[in-house]
């Protein structure tokens, strides 16, 4: 099984994070994993890293929340219907082109939309690595359950600092001059 991320084999998978679930997530929690999920993105393009983004029925849950989607500019937002991102035929499609094998995901809800994509991404032979603190539910018993959960079942369940330094792999580099400040 890898345990080391090998920077050119990953993509970011954002899911979710938009702005009627983000306003039902546990309120102690929220603004750690928006700035967590924001360095996950500033380390996947400091990096040229494909970004994959997902928003569940966006009419009734709303966009992608402002932070996050600053950071991400104009790369698409794929709507979606399926709680596991890879169960949508077009998300399923578009990480299969990126020919890339693991997947680094944030985003909501942990136990619900986050854990069946990691789940089924496992299935199809990908690695599959969850930010910890990246990642949020409305109650923090079912995030920490769904963290426990993906752990046992292989799934890689790191801090978002641990894998950002995974992927820079070294000091020195501009990539890490770039992205230091934000672990301050």
């Amino acid at each position: 099984m890898q345990v080391f991320l090998d920077r050119a084999q990953c993509f970011l998978l954002v899911v979710d994070i938009q702005e009627r679930l983000h306003a039902a997530m546990e309120e102690t929690f929220r603004d750690t994993y928006v700035k967590n999920g924001i360095i996950l993105v500033e380390t996947a393009r400091a990096f040229s890293l494909p970004i994959v983004v997902s928003e569940q029925y966006p009419r009734g849950l709303g966009a992608t929340i402002e932070p996050v989607a600053a950071r991400l500019g104009d790369i698409p937002r794929r709507e979606k219907l399926s709680f596991s991102c890879f169960r949508d035929e077009a998300i399923h499609a578009e990480m299969e082109t990126l020919g890339r094998k693991t997947a680094v995901i944030a985003g909501i809800e942990a136990h619900v939309c986050v854990m069946q994509t990691a789940l089924d991404l496992l299935g199809a032979g990908y690695t599959v690595a969850v930010a910890s603190d990246a990642v949020c539910s409305r109650r923090t018993r079912d995030r920490q359950a769904a963290l426990d959960a993906m752990a046992r079942l292989s799934v890689l369940v790191y801090p978002t600092e641990t894998i950002a330094f995974m992927l820079m792999e070294r000091a020195g580099t501009p990539e890490f001059r770039q992205l230091s400040p934000l672990f301050r």
